[in-house]
């Protein structure tokens, strides 16, 4: 098994801040969903490091995340925190076990999976909201009427994080990580 080095680590710990950071400051609440790009560097991370680095930083995002909610700490907290853990992990096991000569097919496959998986657990989390705490924010009509509109736009998001994605991967790699 390969040892984590020093700049892997501060690296994990760099993507999953800059994440924090676009989820709280960089995103924009359109009602029905939330355009952001705070899976971003969870992504890079997953496609470059593989899935263990991609799901500790996602993990790392995502109780952070689930910390500083405007909510608080609460019964669905972890539910919430699932769908960070999916854009690191998700993605780094896509790209490091599925077989695609292309690389940028094999990026877009990798961030439409975990895209569609977090879009899930995000909706999972809602219903466990409107189940386990009383006056929930959210009801079984606004749950399922939005999913449509959530997937799309999840969906139209693939574009801009495969291209992203790809830039940055391929600048990360070229600078930093030795072959």
């Amino acid at each position: 098994m390969k040892k984590i080095n020093v700049f892997e680590l501060v690296l994990c710990g760099v993507m999953a801040a800059l994440s924090i950071v676009l989820e709280k400051f960089v995103s924009l609440d359109l009602g029905p969903f939330k355009l952001t790009f705070y899976g971003l560097p969870l992504l890079i991370i997953g496609i470059i490091y593989g899935p263990k680095l991609g799901l500790i930083t996602g993990i790392v995002t995502g109780v952070i995340l689930q910390l500083t909610s405007k909510y608080g700490v609460t019964i669905t907290s972890i539910l919430w925190a699932l769908a960070p853990v999916s854009w690191g992990g998700i993605s780094g096991i896509i790209f490091k076990y599925v077989k695609i000569k292309k690389e940028i097919i094999l990026i877009a496959v990798s961030v439409t999976c975990a895209s569609l998986c977090a879009t899930i657990l995000n909706t999972i989390a809602m219903f466990g909201d409107l189940l386990l705490i009383n006056d929930s924010y959210y009801t079984e009509t606004m749950i399922i009427s939005n999913l449509p509109i959530r997937i799309v736009s999840s969906l139209i998001l693939i574009i801009p994080y495969t291209v992203i994605t790809e830039i940055l991967r391929k600048s990360l790699t070229k600078i930093y990580i030795k072959k």
